[in-house]
């Protein structure tokens, strides 16, 4: 149905088709992604 008034609307010239590109780059934090993590040496405060 939405498909069908889009159409109309296309054909009558009511819409103006405009693409809008968003360039955003998300990084994430080293951990966050999979990296290997370093190997910690062993906490001597534990009781």
């Amino acid at each position: 149905m939405f498909t069908a008034l889009l159409a109309q609307a296309d054909a009558a010239g009511d819409l103006d088709w405009v693409v809008a590109v968003d360039s955003t780059v998300v990084r994430a934090h080293q951990h966050a992604a999979g990296a290997v993590k370093a190997a910690q040496a062993p906490n001597r405060h534990l009781l």
